[in-house]
Parts: structure tokens; C-alpha cells; sequence
């Protein structure tokens, strides 16, 4: 089947080629936290504003449309806005007991979990290929988590495994949002996204705000995932997250939206087997720029993230040619 740039069916950019734009906006976002850090923001605080901001500039941009309340309380956006506030709060305990590096690569298993949540509950078939690119990418992952202090190895690897279930979880949820499946051009897809992002944000502040006074007044301990009241208003925050954060969030939540649709979660998810390899070309481009600090490669991940990639390869073509790719239309 010939390669198309324009998706006819569905409207935007081929499926493809928005999961690899996707990619390069999840690299960037790594780098707009660590940017967001080294000016000052507490990087709970500095995601609220980011997600606040992008929700309403897509929706200057496209308007409400009809049935927004619709929308916006759908059960598949109260399970991506849920997914989303637990995905933090796990990836924020996960980073206790690994480097960033090891964190993102453990999530790797985010496509094994995919595939079989897939098979288990949504009648994607498993075929052989599927099996064996599942056990590759496992393998990729294992080294990594048994590197972990013996006395925390189980929990890191749990805390993995809860990572990458809840990713799977809100990619199958946008994937089958009933108002995302049913737009078909660049504006319903905005809109949609604008009002799944807003639900995302409302839910992360109901959170979070409880938390903030209950530590300000000294109920519970003032913990680094917990902010101070003064970080809300703090001016290099907001400015980070309006001119970089929110951009950013636009663009990796509607190419996640939009893309997810037509290739589907286990493909899409398995495109991020090369976000580590986009992540250190952004940071050596910011570190040009004099906006960031980088640190040394491990390049002892190589091995791994390479055996990753061979994994999710086999994925992906076992989905495109087994007829899989396009089974979420």
C-alpha cells in the first residue's frame, strides 16, 4: 500500500507520521521540565499551568462546539484525566529509586502491558511476532530494574509495572473516546483534545489544592511532590509555562489524540522505543542555546535501548502486516 502524507479518512497527518511528531513533542517536554527546574518552578505546579494554558488556547482556537459538558465528562476523559494525574504521582515515586534515564526506558513496558490489555480486553489478536517482540522489549527492561538496590528492586519494578499499565490505560482511552473517534478533520480533533485537557486539569487541581493547604497548615509534611502556596505564584513559572510548556502540550496531546485513532494504542505506544535518542538531540540543541545543563549519556543503556527498539520493530511490523494497524478505525 502506497505511503500517504494526509490521512483522507480521518483528516490531518498520516497516522505514522503524526506518532513520530509525537516522539520529538514527548523529547521536548523532557527538556521543558528540566528548563522549567533550573528558572525555579515546582514541576507540579509548572504541569497545571502547562496543561491550563494549552486547554485554552486550543479552545480560543476552535471554540466549545456543541455538548462540550458532553465532552469533557465523557468516561473516557475522566480515565484519561485520572490516568494522567496517577501517571505523575507514580513516575514521581519511580524517579526515587532510578535515574531519568531508567525511569523513561522501564516505561518501555508500557507496549507488553498494551498488547496484552489489548488481547485481554479489547479482542486484539496475539500472534507469535507479537509474543516475541513483547519478551525483546521485557528483556530490554530487566537488566535496567535488577541495577536497583536489592531492597527496593520489588517496588521499583511494581512501580514500573503500575506506570505502564496507566499508560496504556489513558492511551486506550483516547483511542476510544467516542468524540475523538468521531472527528474527522484538524479543528473537532482541537476542540476535542482542548476540552479532554481542560476535564485533565480541572481533575489535577482537585488534587492538588487539598494537598497545598493541608500542608500549608501543617496537617500533612510539606513533601517535594506536595508545592508551597508561594510557587503558584512565582513569575519564571508562569512564564515557562505559558511560552514554552503549553505549546508543548498542545501539540503531544492533540498528536496523541489524533494519531492514536489510527494506528492504535500498541503501535503508537511502541513508537517510543526512540524517544531517548530524540530527548539527548533536544538537550545538546538546548545546551547550544545556553537554556539547559546536560549531563553525561549512560551509555551503558545502549545495549538496552537498542534491544528495545529490535522489540518494538517486531511490534510494529507484526501489527502492519498482520492487518492489526489499522483495526482502531
Amino acid at each position: 500500500m502506497a505511503f500517504k502524507l494526509i490521512d483522507a479518512e480521518r483528516g490531518g497527518l498520516n497516522g505514522w507520521v503524526e506518532a513520530g511528531l509525537f516522539v520529538l513533542a514527548i523529547s521536548a517536554l523532557t527538556v521543558v521540565y528540566a528548563i522549567a527546574q533550573q528558572a525555579g518552578a515546582h514541576i507540579v505546579v509548572f504541569i497545571l499551568y502547562a496543561m491550563g494554558f494549552a486547554a485554552i488556547g486550543m479552545l480560543a482556537i476552535t471554540g466549545l462546539g456543541q455538548h462540550p459538558l458532553k465532552v469533557a465528562l465523557a468516561r473516557e476523559s475522566m480515565v484519561f484525566g485520572w490516568s494522567t494525574v496517577l501517571l505523575e504521582a507514580f513516575y514521581f515515586l519511580l524517579l526515587g529509586f532510578m535515574t531519568p534515564a531508567e525511569t523513561s526506558l522501564s516505561l518501555r513496558l508500557s507496549v507488553p502491558v498494551s498488547l496484552i490489555v489489548g488481547w485481554l480486553f479489547f479482542q486484539r489478536e496475539m500472534t507469535g511476532r507479537l509474543w516475541l517482540g513483547t519478551a525483546l522489549i521485557v528483556a530490554a527492561v530487566v537488566p535496567i530494574l535488577m541495577g536497583v538496590e536489592d531492597d527496593a528492586r520489588i517496588v521499583a519494578g511494581l512501580l514500573a509495572l503500575i506506570c505502564s499499565l496507566v499508560v496504556a490505560v489513558k492511551t486506550f482511552a483516547s483511542e476510544f473516546h467516542p468524540a475523538n473517534r468521531a472527528a474527522r478533520n484538524l479543528y473537532d480533533k482541537l476542540r476535542v483534545t482542548g476540552l479532554v485537557v481542560l476535564a485533565t486539569t480541572l481533575i489535577g487541581a482537585a488534587v492538588v489544592a487539598p494537598l497545598v493547604l493541608l500542608a500549608a497548615g501543617g496537617v500533612v509534611p510539606q513533601g517535594s511532590f506536595i508545592p508551597p502556596v508561594v510557587a503558584f505564584w512565582h513569575p519564571p513559572t508562569l512564564v515557562t509555562a505559558i511560552a514554552i510548556g503549553a505549546p508543548v502540550f498542545v501539540a503531544m496531546t492533540y498528536l496523541t489524540f489524533s494519531s492514536v485513532v489510527k494506528i492504535g494504542t500498541e503501535s503508537f505506544l511502541a513508537t517510543s522505543a526512540f524517544t531517548p535518542f530524540s530527548v539527548l538531540a533536544i538537550e545538546y540543541l538546548a545546551a547550544a542555546f545556553g537554556l539547559l545543563t546536560v549531563g553525561t549519556f549512560d551509555m551503558r543503556l545502549m545495549p538496552f535501548i537498542a534491544l528495545g527498539i529490535v522489540g518494538v520493530l517486531i511490534v510494529v511490523h507484526a501489527r502492519h502486516h498482520g492487518g492489526q494497524s489499522r483495526e482502531s478505525r
